[in-house]
């Protein structure tokens, strides 16, 4: 019955209408993605949930960055895949599906990546980016982070309030800049071996016209990292402070312009959130295959439980989420593939799915009854994983509040 809804392993044409809309190289990419996480994040995901230092982890990394996952959206010629944002959202929903913390764990140095990439800088992109993709085809695969939440200030400044300064201080010098303070949460930080760091060059200016960003390789004297935050899910990434001791580092390092790193850091997020919305949708979706399959197991009064009007209700709610979801992620994918990011869709499209992961985890636990509970049964795992979607890249509720300051601002 999952096979039929379209919902559990490959899904039949005409099945949805994201489905068919798909091109025949968005769907291999897919399958390729789903076969890979079968095979090599599957066998994984409650051991690294259990232990994230398990030697597991540098086997499943090296796996995944030889078959090409880390470079999903890097254009061929930059030694990534050259997938397009419909396709690298697939992806990522299918590794999501398998594990969120291991789609986290292959997918933040994209996200470290993402300040260099919009600058289109070239120079940079040689220096920074282009040994760590080299690295990739090595034993000794390299990661890259962004640094940009605090620990009093998270998704504040991406409002561009005044007073909202990053307290990471960045000093100006004769060719050159010097770094001081504290990230925190840095999904991959301590694995990095360059970061992407936003601070402040005046907090007595206004906030769009003050913040920095810029590359700093974690060998540069006083980077080190502190500690690594022991997290309720999404556990295979590791989440680390970092910290920043009068880092120096040569002008040439800066992306973008002085004070232009609040408009680089709102491009990030337009980017990034469809990403987090395909994480969530990924997520949601194994709840649903999990109950739902769980259903038609599961006899109760002479019947499978699949067939009890109770059950029947949860698993609707929960697929219509899912579809749901999934509509928004392509959409928001769509927008950038147009070259269009658009941030109320890419607000609306991890706020969504978000919630829809949340939901469709709790409906999955109470359909499993006590199962559900079990850490052995994995489903409990999944609502660990998805409140944490609810969170970063901004929190639901800044999302819910710019999706509103863009509606406000196209009815003025």
């Amino acid at each position: 019955m999952a096979e039929a809804l379209g919902l559990s392993g490959p899904r039949r044409e005409g099945a949805s209408v994201s489905e068919q809309d798909l091109t025949p190289e968005q769907r291999e990419a897919r399958d390729w993605a789903r076969e890979f996480a079968r095979r090599s994040v599957v066998p994984r995901a409650l051991i690294l949930d259990k232990d994230p230092e398990s030697p597991e982890r540098d086997a499943m990394v090296l796996e995944a960055a030889k078959a090409g996952i880390f470079g999903l959206a890097l254009p061929e010629p930059m030694g990534g895949m050259g997938l397009d944002p419909v396709g690298s959202m697939l992806v990522t929903e299918e590794l999501a599906a398998a594990c969120a913390g291991c789609a986290v764990l292959f997918g933040a140095s994209a996200l470290g990546f993402s300040p260099i990439l919009a600058s289109f800088d070239m120079s940079l992109f040689d220096r920074f980016v282009r040994p760590i993709v080299e690295s990739w085809s090595t034993e000794e695969p390299k990661h890259a982070a962004l640094a940009a939440t605090e620990p009093d200030m998270g998704s504040d400044f991406i409002q561009g309030h005044p007073q909202a300064h990053p307290r990471t201080r960045v000093t100006k010098r004769d060719g050159s800049y010097l770094i001081n303070g504290t990230k925190v949460f840095i999904s991959n930080g301590s694995l990095a071996s360059m970061v992407t760091v936003f601070g402040s060059l005046d907090p007595s200016g206004p906030i769009r016209d003050n913040m920095i960003c810029l590359a700093v390789p974690t060998d540069t004297a006083g980077f080190s990292v502190g500690q690594i935050f022991d997290k309720m899910g999404q556990r295979a990434s590791p989440a680390a402070e970092l910290v920043f001791d009068d880092v120096e580092v040569p002008e040439a390092n800066r992306i973008g312009l002085d004070g232009g790193g609040w408009q680089i850091n709102r491009l990030v997020m337009m980017l990034s959130r469809p990403a987090v919305g395909a994480i969530a949708l990924g997520i949601a979706r194994a709840a649903y295959e999990k109950a739902i399959e769980y259903a038609e197991a599961r006899i109760q009064g002479g019947k499978a439980i699949v067939g009890h009007q109770a059950v029947q209700l949860m698993l609707a709610d929960m697929a219509i989420r899912v579809e749901a979801a999934r509509h928004l992620v392509h959409d928001a994918s769509r927008s950038m593939a147009r070259g269009q990011p658009d941030l109320k869709l890419s607000s609306m499209a991890k706020t969504f799915a978000s919630d829809a992961a949340v939901a469709n985890s709790i409906d999955a636990i109470q359909i499993l009854g006590g199962y559900g509970y079990m850490h052995e049964y994995g489903v409990e795992k999944l609502l660990r994983d998805a409140k944490l979607t609810q969170i970063y890249e901004g929190t639901n509720q800044i999302n819910r509040f710019e999706i509103m300051e863009s509606v406000i601002a196209s009815r003025a």
